[in-house]
Formats: C-alpha cells, sequence, structure tokens
C-alpha cells in the first residue's frame, strides 16, 4: 500500500454527514453558495444521537477536527474549498484545532496528530508548521515504512520556504539511510549554508560523509585516474584508522602506477589488519608477479585460488606460471579453469596461446 491509499482508507472511516445552506450559516456564521457534507470521526459520533434529526446537539469542535483531517488527508477532497472557506473566518478554529493536535502527540497518537497539523498547514503555510511536520512524519517513519514517501514530499514542499534549513538535515539522513552518501553530503552542506545550526553533531555528521564520499570517489577513480584517486583515499587513513580495505584500494592505486613496492607494502599492511579478504592476497600475487617474483607471486595466487576457486584468480596463476616458465603445471591448471568457466574470455586466450606455443 502507498500512502495515498493509506490515507484514502484513513477518509474512508469517516462518516459524512450533509448539512444544507441554513445550518451550514447557523452553525458556523458564514454563508456557503451550496449544502455540503461535513465530515465527522468515528470516535466523535455519539450513539444516541440520531445526526440527521438532531444537528445542534453535536459539538461544533467535531466537524472542525473533522474538517481538518479531510485537508490533512486529501486537500484535493471535493468539498476542501469549502473546508478552508469555513475555517478562514474565525481564528479560535485555528487555536482549537492545535490544542487537539498537542493533546494527540501528548497521548502518543503521532500518525492523527501529523493528519490535523498537515490539514492546518493547507490554512497557516508557516516553517513553525513544518518544524512540526518534519519532525512528525520522521517519527512515524521509523515504525511505518509508508511514511518514507510522505516525509520526502513534506521536506520537498518545506524547501521551497526561502532561508529554511530543517527539511535539509532531515533530507540528509534519509539519503544516508539510503546508503546515498554523496546526496546526503549535499543536503547537510545546504542545511549549514540556508543558516543550520551546525552543532558537533552536524559537523561529525558532515565529516563523516564527506570521508565516505571521497573512498567512493578513489574507488571509481582506480582504473582511469589512480593518482587522483590516491588523492582522495590516502588522507582517509587518519580518518578510518586500520581499515584493511581502504588499504587494499590504496595498494591498488600504487600497482596502476608501476609503483609495486607501495603496493606491497599496504598489502601487507592490510593483511596484518585482515587476513580474510582474498582480494588481499590475490593483489600480492599480482605485484609479486609484476617484479618477476614469482615464487612469491604463485604462493600468493595459488592461496587465494584454493579459497575461491574463481576462475579469475585461476587465470592469474596460470600467466605466472607461464612466466616463470613451468609449462606443465600452467597446462594443468588451464585444464581446472576450462571446467571452472570454458568460455570466459581470458580462459580461451590463454588455451589459444599455450597451443600456439607448445605446436612450435
Amino acid at each position: 500500500m502507498d500512502i495515498k491509499s493509506h490515507f484514502a482508507e484513513k477518509l474512508s472511516k469517516l462518516l459524512f454527514v450533509e448539512v444544507s445552506k441554513k445550518n451550514l450559516e447557523k452553525m458556523f456564521k458564514f454563508k456557503i453558495p451550496e449544502d455540503v457534507y461535513l465530515p465527522l470521526s468515528s470516535k466523535n459520533i455519539v450513539d444516541n444521537v440520531k445526526l440527521k434529526n438532531n444537528m445542534d446537539k453535536i459539538p461544533l469542535g467535531y466537524f472542525i477536527e473533522g474538517m481538518f483531517y479531510v485537508l490533512g488527508a486529501d486537500e484535493n477532497f471535493r468539498f476542501s474549498r469549502d473546508y478552508k472557506s469555513i475555517i478562514a473566518e474565525n481564528n479560535e478554529y485555528i487555536r482549537f484545532i492545535k490544542g487537539i493536535i498537542a493533546k494527540n502527540v501528548k497521548d502518543k497518537q503521532y500518525e492523527e496528530a501529523y493528519i490535523l497539523l498537515k490539514g492546518l498547514s493547507t490554512i497557516e503555510d508557516s516553517t513553525e508548521i513544518y518544524d512540526k511536520l518534519i519532525v512528525l512524519a520522521d517519527e512515524i517513519r521509523k515504525t511505518n515504512k509508508i511514511y518514507k514517501e510522505e516525509e520526502l514530499e513534506i521536506l520537498k514542499r518545506a524547501e521551497y520556504k526561502e532561508n529554511y534549513a530543517l527539511p535539509y538535515l532531515y533530507e540528509s539522513l534519509i539519503k544516508r539511510e539510503e546508503k546515498d552518501y554523496e546526496k546526503a553530503l549535499f543536503y547537510i552542506n545546504n542545511y549549514i549554508a540556508k543558516g543550520g545550526k551546525e552543532t558537533l553533531e552536524i559537523t561529525d555528521m558532515k565529516e563523516e560523509l564527506k570521508s565516505i564520499v571521497h573512498y567512493d570517489r578513489g574507488k571509481e577513480l582506480l582504473e582511469d585516474n589512480p593518482e587522483e584517486a590516491l588523492k582522495l583515499l590516502i588522507p582517509l587513513k587518519d580518518v578510518f584508522g586500520d581499515n584493511a580495505s581502504l588499504y587494499y584500494y590504496i595498494a591498488v592505486g600504487y600497482r596502476k602506477l608501476e609503483n609495486y613496492e607501495k603496493a606491497i607494502y599496504y598489502l601487507n599492511e592490510a593483511l596484518n589488519i585482515d587476513s580474510s579478504i582474498v582480494e588481499i592476497v590475490n593483489e600480492l600475487g599480482i605485484n609479486y608477479a609484476s617484479i618477476g617474483d614469482y615464487e612469491k607471486a604463485i604462493a600468493y595466487l595459488r592461496k587465494a585460488f584454493e579459497a575461491t576457486r574463481s576462475v579469475e584468480i585461476c587465470t592469474n596463476l596460470i600467466m605466472c606460471y607461464l612466466d616463470s616458465g613451468n609449462l606443465q603445471d600452467a597446462k594443468k591448471h588451464l585444464e581446472i579453469a576450462k571446467k571452472l568457466n570454458p568460455k570466459d574470455e581470458v580462459v580461451i586466450e590463454v588455451d589459444n596461446f599455450i597451443n600456439k606455443i607448445t605446436k612450435k
């Protein structure tokens, strides 16, 4: 169920009473050009009151609350314009509904408070109202996932208000939960730029997001621009501390720059932190092969292959055997690679190469 369907279900539980123009004017001291259906919440319906014949026995506040509720659940409801006209005529109705909202919050009836408050926002479009809407929507979202859509809609609406910082903070929190760290950083920076208070907690969050964004960008740049990647990754050692994955990616950057000794240094550091990461072992094999130390390269690659049975690592191992002049073990592992994935492009290339050199 989406949020619109959820609100529609809420509306379906209301009772709508047809009220004539004459009775409307009597009740609200305000002329309406047509008969209107007024909403009543089921909790406000008294069993012993016959609604049609005893309109004067129904407290006016029940109808006021119902109208705000409808405006909050569906601003495009058929009689919404009439409800707004009625409410706008008397400031007492605003004070009344604020009291009802406060009581609902006190009783932890957060969704009822939210819907009424959203209805109030169609009449009183203030940052004070949006402050409360945002906090309530976020609170409800913690236990009701469909409210994420609603919270994002409220945040987007609030962001149009000039120099209003709060929605950017909450949007940043949502993006961080979604692991969209780049957008989360964008929104937290906007929160501060809009005048949001930069507490120690906010500063820590901003720095955390910045570090994660640099980490992700650094990984992305490794293939095409390892030098720029290292500029982003190396400073993160002071932030991440002993992080095996960070050291691994720094090592990959150095290998891409053909600085194999530094790559091996960082890989050994990574291995000391976490010896269970197979990618580190495989990378050590690649780097030792790059400096011609095939004995160590083969030892690391064999260890990595035994742990994963990966065709990619197997082909790395085959190339090491070939480079070291060990054709017998190269052929042996080629047969293993063929069983793992006979259609792998590298396996096919290595097979053709070995067939070519053995025919000479």
